[in-house]
């Protein structure tokens, strides 16, 4: 009797194209969810007070407030001291939200079974859920004291609960406003 043939000799090239397919899809979901940009003429070094100007505040209240302890202990951490009035920087804080439907399709086939009158079918078969998925992203600007022109930006996006839990919230904030600061004040560039 000849053996049956197997497919483990496709397998490597199917495994192949299946892990570059999952390698393809999931490169969006890794990539950093901060990235902060800066006027390379700007000079940073002679800068030394800041103050806050009236931003887009997050809907909640507590979490602004949040978003500010975060913000104004990485501004400090920085060695610049916070003023009310006339400062070398201005920072401003901006938090908006984005919704968007995701459709999750699972359970393809064919509906059917056994019954007393045989087998029967009713045709394709799919779940099909929508559901509502919210990104919230965190802008900081700093502003140029005396112009107010924008000289330096950080941006942070990522997915937003319904219910947020207060706790998970404060360290996500703590953890992108401190990756927006991790190289600030920026560097002169090198002419």
């Amino acid at each position: 009797m000849t053996p049956m043939p197997t497919c483990s000799r496709y397998l490597p090239t199917r495994a192949l194209l299946l892990g570059a397919a999952l390698l393809v899809a999931t490169v969006p979901a890794l990539a950093d969810p901060v990235k902060v940009d800066h006027d390379r003429e700007a000079d940073f070094s002679n800068r030394k007070t800041w103050a806050w100007k009236k931003g887009t505040e997050a809907p909640n209240p507590l979490t602004e407030q949040k978003i500010h302890m975060a913000v104004g202990g990485a501004m400090m951490r920085t060695g610049l001291k916070e003023v009310a009035e006339s400062p070398d920087l201005w920072v401003v804080t901006h938090v908006s939200t984005s919704m968007d439907a995701r459709i999750d399709v699972t359970a393809f086939g064919y509906g059917g079974g056994w019954s007393w009158n045989g087998w029967y079918s009713w045709g394709p078969s799919a779940n099909v859920r929508i559901r509502d998925s919210t990104t919230g992203i965190l802008l900081v600007d700093i502003l140029d004291g005396p112009k107010a022109t924008l000289i330096w930006r950080g941006v942070a996006s990522d997915k937003v609960y319904d219910y947020p839990d207060p706790d998970k919230l404060e360290k996500k904030i703590n953890k992108v406003v401190r990756q927006m600061f991790e190289d600030f004040p920026p560097k002169p560039d090198k002419k």
